[in-house]
C-alpha cells in the first residue's frame, strides 16, 4: 500500500487541496452537479483517533481522544420526495448511490424505541441494520423529534466528501454525522451546550440507525474539542477538559494509523454492541446513569446477572465469565485513562507509553482481537513504536520517536501496510 495522502478532484476534473474550505467548495460543487442544485447547508467535521479508553464509554468511563488533519464534508437541501438520497464520493472520484424512504427510516426508529415485556421489563432492540442512508435519514429524525430540525423536513439530498480512510478507526462515519447535523442545524453553534446537544443527538442516532459500533467521544471530540489538544471526555459527570498532545514539538513524537489490506470483522461491531446492551441493562437494573455512579459495580452486576440467569434462563445475556472480563477491562480502562490524563499534563511520557502497552496487553486478554492486527501491533514496536495499539477496527495506533517517524512510515509502507499520518485537527465547522 502506502502513505496515506489522498489526492482529491472536482466533478471538472481540477484538483482539490487539502484544506477544509477546499474540501467544503469541491463537495458543494459536487452537489450541484449531483442534484442540480445549490445545497441550503454545508459543514465539514475531522477524523478523530483515540488514544485510550474507548472501550469504557458506555460504562461512564473515560476516553481520551483528539481530532486529527483528515476532514469529511458534507452538502445538503431538502426536498419534497419523502426519500433520504445520499451521494458519497470517494478519494478516487467513484460516487456510491444510496437511497431510503422516510418511512422506512421511521420504521427503524420505532423498531428501536424503548419498550416493554409482558411483565414490564424494558427490554433490549437488536442491533440495527443501517448504511449510509439510514445513518444519514437517522440523524435528520432524530433532530427533528429533538425539537432541533423543523418537522416540515421531508426527505434530504445529501452529497458526502471525505479524506478519511475508512475502516482503520479514525471515526470517519462520526464525522460524516457531525457534519450532516451541522449543515443542518443553521443557527449559531458557539456555545458548549449547543456542541453538547448535538453531540449527545449524532451519538444517539448513529445507536438506533448505524450497524457499526458507535463511540460517542468522537463526536463530542469534532464538536468540543480543541486543535493541538487531546480531550479527556469523562462521563462520569459528562465533563470534556484537554490535556498536553503526545503529537508536539516539546513531546517529540508522531503518530500514525497502520492498517492491513483486510476488512473489518463485522462480528466485532456485534459483540460491541452486545457488550453495550448489557453495560446499558445492567444500569437500569441498579437505577444509575451509569456504572462509574454505582459502588462495587463489578461485584454486584456479577451477582445480579447470575440471579437473572438462574431465575429466567436468558440466553441473550453473556456468560458470568464473559461479563467479569468486560467489567474488568472496564474499571482497569478506566483507571488507566486517568493516569494516562495526568501523565500527559505532567509530561511524564514514559509512563505514557507504558500505561498504553498495558492497555493493549488487557485488551488483547479481553478480546477475541484478530491474530494478525496482535501481531500488527507488534510489529509496529519492533520498527520503533514507542507504543501501538489496537483500534476496534483494522488499524493500530502508532506513536513514534519524531525523529524516525520518516523512516518508520516508509518501511510499513514498503512492507504493503496503510500508514495514515495523524497531524492536529480543527473541529468541525459550519460553512
Amino acid at each position: 500500500m502506502a502513505i496515506w495522502q489522498p489526492t482529491l478532484t472536482g466533478p471538472h476534473g481540477a484538483q482539490v487541496g487539502s484544506s477544509p474550505t477546499e474540501l467544503l467548495e469541491a463537495c458543494v460543487a459536487f452537489h450541484r452537479t449531483f442534484f442540480d442544485v445549490n445545497p441550503k447547508g454545508a459543514a465539514t467535521a475531522p477524523a478523530t483517533w483515540t488514544l485510550i479508553g474507548e472501550h469504557s464509554d458506555y460504562a461512564g468511563g473515560v476516553v481520551l481522544a483528539a481530532n486529527a488533519n483528515w476532514r469529511t464534508a458534507v452538502a445538503v437541501n431538502k426536498n419534497r420526495d419523502d426519500v433520504v438520497n445520499v451521494c458519497v464520493v470517494d478519494v478516487e472520484g467513484g460516487v456510491e448511490k444510496h437511497s431510503l424512504s422516510t418511512a422506512d427510516i421511521a420504521a427503524r426508529a420505532h423498531a428501536h424505541m424503548k419498550s416493554h415485556d409482558v411483565l414490564g421489563r424494558q427490554t433490549t432492540p437488536p442491533q440495527p441494520e443501517g448504511g449510509v442512508a439510514a445513518r444519514l435519514g437517522g440523524i435528520a429524525w432524530t433532530m427533528i423529534h429533538k425539537q432541533m430540525l423543523s418537522r416540515d423536513t421531508k426527505g434530504l439530498d445529501i452529497t458526502v466528501l471525505s479524506t478519511i480512510p475508512e475502516g482503520v478507526g479514525l471515526g470517519e462515519n462520526s464525522a460524516m454525522d457531525v457534519a450532516l447535523a451541522l449543515a443542518l442545524y443553521r443557527e449559531n453553534i458557539e456555545e458548549a451546550p449547543t456542541k453538547a446537544r448535538i453531540a449527545e443527538i449524532c451519538s444517539q442516532s448513529a445507536f438506533m440507525f448505524s450497524e457499526t459500533s458507535v463511540l460517542r467521544a468522537r463526536h463530542t471530540v469534532a464538536l468540543r474539542g480543541e486543535t493541538g489538544q487531546i480531550s479527556v471526555v469523562d462521563y462520569a459527570d459528562g465533563s470534556v477538559t484537554q490535556a498536553p498532545h503526545p503529537v508536539s514539538r516539546s513531546a517529540g513524537l508522531s503518530a500514525f494509523v497502520v492498517a492491513a489490506q483486510t476488512e473489518t470483522d463485522p462480528s466485532i461491531y456485534r459483540e460491541i454492541y452486545a457488550r453495550h446492551a448489557f453495560i446499558d441493562e445492567a444500569a437500569r437494573a441498579f437505577s444509575v446513569e451509569s456504572l462509574r455512579l454505582l459502588p462495587d459495580a463489578s461485584t454486584r452486576v456479577v451477582d445480579w446477572l447470575q440471579a437473572v440467569i438462574e431465575v429466567t434462563g436468558r440466553e441473550d445475556l453473556p456468560s458470568i465469565e464473559q461479563a467479569q472480563r468486560w467489567l474488568n477491562l472496564w474499571e482497569n480502562e478506566t483507571q488507566r485513562a486517568q493516569r494516562t490524563a495526568n501523565a500527559l499534563r505532567s509530561r511524564r511520557l514514559s509512563e505514557f507509553s507504558e500505561l498504553l502497552m498495558e492497555s493493549q496487553d488487557d485488551l488483547s486478554d479481553t478480546f477475541d482481537f484478530p491474530p494478525a492486527d496482535l501481531a500488527l501491533a507488534r510489529l509496529c514496536v519492533e520498527r520503533g513504536a514507542t507504543a501501538a495499539r489496537s483500534t476496534s477496527a483494522r488499524g493500530v495506533i502508532a506513536l513514534v520517536d519524531a525523529h524516525h517517524a520518516h523512516n518508520f512510515a516508509a518501511d510499513l509502507s514498503e512492507d504493503g501496510l496503510l500508514v495514515v499520518p495523524l497531524g492536529h485537527g480543527d473541529v468541525a465547522e459550519q460553512g
